[in-house]
Formats: structure tokens, C-alpha cells, sequence
């Protein structure tokens, strides 16, 4: 009974925030061509919030174990006798819990997450410079699938890991904990403020008022939702928008298939690479820029050694379901994604057809040629990419402020005795507090990266700006999989905890990146261009950034191991986790012979040198 009073209580004032905004609905709408838009905006948030779980079990909220009841079901539980649902600690049936994030769970929710809003403008503003090989060149940055995914995979099942962050903090030292989680908001950061600028760009002009009301709606609708119900709302509904995604994309294709008498002729479309009077006879050269591979060469840089590991909407999918499970959820989910992307570039072709010129192919200038139901169709498309994103930042972020900064304060329900990041997985130390922190971060950073739009609305930036900015994470993280061991706790093999190794890589890369993003105001970066095109500069910053962020992360990792331990700062040598997954089922594998298996769960002890200890 208490369980439906509070869902009664939610329906309730969900129905009274639907007439609200409904009524703001009614004076947007004013605008004319633009009131389908704001109503199909609008229902299709209703949707995804009335069927989204509401949940205080740290389970659901940070793990996606279905141990939830969504509002919608617990409305057709009215006036039938109800099963005993109460919420309890999951602590022993961990593995049988999170079974339940399947395949078919998984797949789609990790690759609609990587089918931002940004991402599919990039792909066909790209397709209008570079043909279909812009949406491939911008593909290349969705190695990072495969790259976050194996070392997932080999944290977990080698080395016993359960979350990317607790192996910094273990290996590394807090002060790397912190870089790291920096690193982290920082893109969380920008992929709030670039997926609503994208959705605004079809509500009206950039600062207009209708514009602002758009950011502030596709903002606060997946965060409520995902304050609702964390990381479960977040995979149930990437599930729905993962299908609509796929279905909207071969409608929208069939449209401009049909435009253009097969799509055949879009493809092999060329435009002029200069202009001619028409009918004067004149010959005009026809093609597209040059360069497409020096951005697919930059993006595969950055995907396979960096840029998976600074976005936690990716890396805290690959510690979810059983690690088998999750190896071939990413390896389809990337390759869905990849596909998804390369074939978005036809927008972007289709606006030089429409201008017969080498153009920038935004998809609100192509959908506004378009007209009538494509028009829907492809906001519908970016709507959905950016819901379905920036619920996913809001789960991270949650899980970034609630457990991982949140580990750090003495919280009620956490009962450990050192301080430091909590896992998703130390269920038995994460409180109501936990999430109330949580959620009310995912507020905070809503508010504070829809007010950055007033500094910046280049949505291209989000990509290869920060990109750039944390090449320097990639060796650090590259060096955890060959981490060498000490025997036992306290013993004085294997290697010693390397701050300095991730310190010295870390901010090399930022100022290689803060380089890059001044490119345009110093000289300093003259001179490192590879390849050709508009992103020779960027290839070049990137090939030798992740140079000299290897060289330093090797010369800090050197101090560590043969300077700092002569001296008072010696740091602990960490030992192997008490624990591995095993690949297929998910089970806890014991290193320990003398272990007590029943219900014991490994418990990480941030900045020991033994870092885990075991309870029953």
C-alpha cells in the first residue's frame, strides 16, 4: 500500500504538470507551421515519463536491475490484489539480478546513446562537404565501442574490476580519482548543452524565445525521467528510441529516395567544385572536398585509445549484464551505430542537390526544404537521438556525484571505513542519501549546460575539442591491463600506485587540448598539420599529443617505481582484486581458496595497498 501511494502521488502530479505544460504548449503553438512540432515534442515526452520506473533501490537507480515498477504498470495494478514488491537490498542475488540487463536490453541502449543529437548534425553537415565518406570519416570515432568494450571486458574478467573509476583510484591514487572524474563532467558538461542546441535549431532562431523554451523542454524531460529511476528509466527507454530511431531513418531515406528517383542518385550525386554560369557552356569540375580521411584517421585515434574512456554514457554500460553479454552488445550496438551514422550523411547530400553546391547540410535547413511530414520526421529523429543521450548523461552523472565524488563524504548507509568512490555494485554501502545527492546533480548540471549555450552553440566542438583535450586518459588506461600485482597485501612485488604516470599524461593532454582550442588566436600549433583538409590540424595535435602523452605517462610511471619509493612519499603496492567475473555467466570467480563464497561480496578499500577486503 505504501509503494502505490507513492505511485499514486507521482500519477497525480504528473497529470497536473501534463495540463501545465500543456498550456505552455498552447501559446508556443501560436507560431504557425510550428504547432505539430511542438505537439509531437510534447506527447512523446508524456510517453517516455509516464512509463519510466520510480525507484529509491540503489539497484535500479544506479545498476538498471529490474527491481522497479514503472508508473504506468502500477496504473494497471489498480484494484488487483498487488505482490509483495517492496524494495530491498539485492546484495545476495547480485549476479542473477543483473542478468536481467540482456542483450536486447543492452544493445539498443548502447547504441542509441552514441546516436547523439550533435553526432547525426556532425554526420550530415559533414555529408555536405564530403559526400557519403563525411559520415564515414565522422564514423571513425565510433571505434570506441569496440575499444571501450574490451577493456571493460579485461578489467572484469582479468583483473576484477567493477567500475573504470574505482581501477584509477586503486591504481593511481585519489589525485588521479579526481583528474578523472573532472574528465568526466567535463563531457557529461558538453553533451547537455550540444544535444538541446540541436533540437532548438528546429523551434526557431538561435537566442529567440521559442528557442530557449525548447532547450529548456529537451532538457527537462529526460531529467525527470531519469530522476525518477536512474539508470532502469534510462535502458527502458533507449530500448523504445532505439527502434524509433531505426524506423524514422529508412522512412526519412525512403522520402528523399523518392525525391531523387532512387537513392542510387543521391549517392552518386557530385556537386560543382566551382562556379559556372548555367548554359554558357562552361565545363565545371564536380566533386567533393578533399580530406574526409584525415577526420576518419583522427576520429579512430581518438576512438581507440581515449575518447571512449572520458564518456561515462558509454564505459558504465560496459560493467553492466554478464561481460559475454556485454562484448557482443557493443560489438552490434557500434556497428548499428556506425551504420546509423554513415547513413545520416544523406541529409546533408541531399541539401547540395537542392542547392547543387558544395554546402553546410544541417538537418533544419534540409528538413525546412523538405517540408511537411519529412520535416517531422527528421526532428523526430533528433528529438529522439537527443532524449535518449541526455538521459544517459544524466545517469552518469548521477552515478559521477551520487557514488563516485559522493564515496568521498561520510553519507548515511555507507558504512565502509576509508573513504572514496563507491562502485554501483557496493549496493549494502549506498543509502537514500546516495541518490537524493544524485539526482539533485542532475539538476544542477541541466541548469548550468543549458545557460553555456549563451558562450557557445558549435556543436562540432563537443567532438573535437574535448575530444582533444583528454587524449591524455588513453595511456593510463591502456597501462591498467598490464598491471603487474603484489603477491599479497602488503608484500613488496609488483608495482607501486602511479599517480604521477596518469597526473603527467593527463595534463599533457589538456594542454594539448587548451592548444587546439585557441588554435585560432595563437601560432603556437603551426607547423603540426597531417594530412589534408579543414582537419589536418587536428590529426597532427592528436598523432603528436599521444606521443608525448605516452612519453610522459612512461616518465611518471619510471618516478613511481624507482624514485618515489626512496623517498617519504612512497606509495602502497596494490594486489589483485579479491575476485573476477566470469565471462559468461557473471559469477564471482575467487582468487582466495579460504574465501567464505555463500554470500560474500568483494568490497573495494580505496587507497590500501590490499584494496579489497570481504564480507559475508
Amino acid at each position: 500500500m505504501k509503494l502505490l501511494a507513492v505511485e499514486l502521488a507521482w500519477r497525480t502530479s504528473l497529470t497536473v504538470a501534463a495540463f501545465i505544460v500543456a498550456l505552455v504548449l498552447g501559446v508556443l503553438t501560436d507560431m504557425p507551421g510550428k504547432d505539430v512540432m511542438w505537439q509531437v515534442f510534447y506527447w512523446y515526452s508524456i510517453i517516455l515519463i509516464i512509463t519510466a520506473t520510480l525507484t529509491m533501490n540503489p539497484s535500479a537507480f544506479f545498476n538498471g536491475k529490474s527491481v522497479g515498477n514503472s508508473i504506468w504498470r502500477e496504473i494497471q495494478q489498480l484494484g488487483k490484489p498487488k505482490e509483495d514488491v517492496s524494495e530491498t537490498k539485492a546484495g545476495t542475488k547480485s549476479e542473477a539480478e543483473r542478468s536481467k540487463v540482456g542483450f536486447w536490453l543492452l544493445m539498443p541502449s548502447a547504441f542509441i546513446t552514441w546516436i547523439f543529437a550533435k553526432s547525426i548534425t556532425n554526420a550530415a553537415v559533414l555529408g555536405g562537404y564530403y559526400g557519403v565518406l563525411g559520415g564515414v570519416g565522422y564514423g571513425g570515432w565510433y571505434i570506441s565501442f569496440w575499444s571501450a568494450a574490451l577493456v571493460g571486458y579485461y578489467l572484469r574478467t582479468r583483473h576484477g574490476y567493477r567500475s573504470l573509476t574505482s581501477a584509477v583510484d586503486k591504481l593511481y591514487g585519489p589525485a588521479a580519482s579526481l583528474c578523472f572524474g573532472l574528465a568526466l563532467l567535463f563531457r557529461l558538461f558538453n553533451e547537455v548543452w550540444s544535444n538541446t542546441a540541436v533540437v532548438a535549431s528546429f523551434f526557431g532562431e538561435e537566442y529567440s524565445t521559442e528557442w530557449w523554451w525548447s532547450i529548456g523542454l529537451s532538457t527537462a524531460v529526460p531529467c525527470i525521467y531519469v530522476i525518477m529511476g536512474g539508470m532502469r528509466s534510462s535502458l527502458f527507454s533507449d530500448v523504445l528510441q532505439a527502434f524509433l530511431g531505426v524506423l524514422l531513418l529508412v522512412s526519412i531515406l525512403g522520402i528523399v529516395g523518392t525525391e531523387m528517383n532512387g537513392l542510387s542518385n543521391l549517392w552518386s550525386f557530385k556537386p560543382p567544385k566551382a562556379s559556372g554560369d548555367v548554359g554558357s557552356g562552361e565545363t565545371t569540375e564536380r566533386g567533393w572536398l578533399p580530406g574526409w580521411w584525415t577526420l576518419f584517421l583522427a576520429g579512430v585515434l581518438q576512438g581507440s585509445t581515449s575518447y571512449p574512456f572520458m564518456d561515462p554514457v558509454l564505459t558504465d554500460r560496459t560493467f553492466l549484464s554478464t561481460p559475454r553479454t556485454m562484448l557482443l552488445s557493443f560489438a552490434w550496438g557500434g556497428a548499428i551505430a556506425f551504420t546509423f551514422i554513415t547513413l545520416f550523411s544523406a541529409i546533408g547530400i541531399y541539401g547540395c542537390v537542392r542547392a547543387d553546391a558544395v554546402k553546410n547540410g544541417h538537418p533544419a535547413y534540409v528538413a525546412a526544404e523538405l517540408g511537411g511530414a519529412a520535416e517531422v520526421l527528421i526532428m523526430l529523429v533528433m528529438m529522439t537521438s537527443s532524449l535518449s543521450t541526455l538521459d544517459s548523461t544524466f545517469t552518469s552523472v548521477g552515478k559521477l556525484f551520487g557514488l563516485e565524488f559522493g564515496g568521498w563524504l561520510k553519507l548515511p548507509g555507507d558504512a565502509r571505513k576509508q573513504r572514496g568512490p563507491l562502485r554501483p555494485s557496493d549496493e549494502e554501502h549506498i543509502g537514500a542519501a546516495h541518490i537524493t545527492l544524485a539526482r539533485f546533480f542532475m539538476v544542477l548540471v541541466g541548469i548550468a549546460g543549458s545557460f553555456y549555450l549563451l558562450a557557445d552553440t558549435e556543436v562540432l566542438n563537443a567532438t573535437t575539442v574535448s575530444g582533444t583535450v583528454v587524449m591524455g586518459l588513453g595511456p593510463p588506461v591502456m597501462l591498467m591491463l598490464f598491471w603487474r600485482y603484489a603477491s599479497s597485501a602488503g608484500a613488496t612485488d609488483g608495482w607501486a600506485q602511479s599517480p604521477l604516470a596518469f597526473l603527467f599524461s593527463f595534463w599533457t593532454g589538456v594542454v594539448w587540448g587548451a592548444f587546439y582550442q585557441e588554435r585560432k588566436k595563437t601560432d603556437a600549433l603551426d607547423g603540426f598539420e597531417l594530412g589534408e583538409g579543414a582537419y589536418e590540424l587536428l590529426l597532427g595535435v592528436n598523432v603528436y599529443g599521444l606521443i608525448s602523452c605516452i612519453g610522459a605517462c612512461a616518465l611518471g610511471f619510471v618516478i613511481d617505481q624507482l624514485v618515489t619509493p626512496l623517498t617519504p612519499f612512497a606509495r602502497p603496492r596494490p594486489s589483485r582484486e579479491a575476485s573476477i567475473e566470469d565471462p559468461i555467466t557473471g559469477e564471482h570467480i575467487w582468487l582466495d581458496k579460504d574465501v567464505d563464497k555463500g554470500s560474500a561480496q568483494p568490497i573495494y578499500v580505496p587507497g590500501e595497498g590490499g584494496g579489497i577486503t570481504c564480507s559475508a
